[in-house]
């Protein structure tokens, strides 16, 4: 929030990291995931909070049960390229890079989860995406209600969902529970 660096370099960069690193890993790593696997991208609650400050229009397509990878590839790049001209609010964008980003993140996990039922059914491979919460962190600061063990539980429970579960899947996951999208 108090970073001067000027807000289209913020959402390239941002956008690099959370979103098409998350991606780019995925990429790699979902071909090789072996059966029973499971899969947990961080996101944040900032993707709903973020999707609420979207167009109509834009939460729709976000909202989407049929995005394809390659749409919201799409939408995230034109997010930074608005933001390079200057037009991202006028777009229907909210002016948060972070945000964003990660309800990039939550529907690049939503869409994956769904390609994993098509493709891959019987592996029995669970994905989701989690907020870990508010961490103390160097990015939080000390002032964050929970701690990195306490930031840890809901990542770390979703990894380790025993081999018999068959949910969550897809699904936007905080303190343990799965929250509307």
């Amino acid at each position: 929030v108090n970073d001067t660096t000027p807000f289209a370099v913020q959402a390239e960069v941002t956008l690099k990291t959370n979103f098409f690193g998350t991606r780019n890993v995925c990429t790699e790593l979902l071909p090789l995931m072996k059966p029973y696997g499971r899969v947990v991208n961080v996101s944040s609650m900032v993707s709903g909070s973020a999707l609420g400050r979207c167009s109509q229009e834009l939460q729709q397509k976000f909202r989407s049960d049929t995005i394809t990878e390659d749409e919201l590839v799409q939408l995230m790049t034109k997010f930074v390229e608005d933001t390079k001209k200057n037009v991202h609010e006028k777009e229907g964008w909210p002016n948060t890079a972070y945000g964003v980003s990660k309800i990039g993140v939550t529907v690049l996990s939503r869409i994956q989860a769904r390609l994993l039922n098509e493709q891959r059914k019987g592996d029995h491979i669970l994905l989701n995406a989690c907020c870990p919460g508010w961490v103390r962190t160097d990015m939080a600061g000390p002032k964050a209600t929970k701690s990195p063990d306490e930031g840890a539980e809901t990542p770390v429970y979703l990894a380790l969902l025993p081999s018999s579960a068959d949910a969550p899947h897809g699904q936007f996951v905080s303190d343990k529970t799965v929250k509307p999208w």
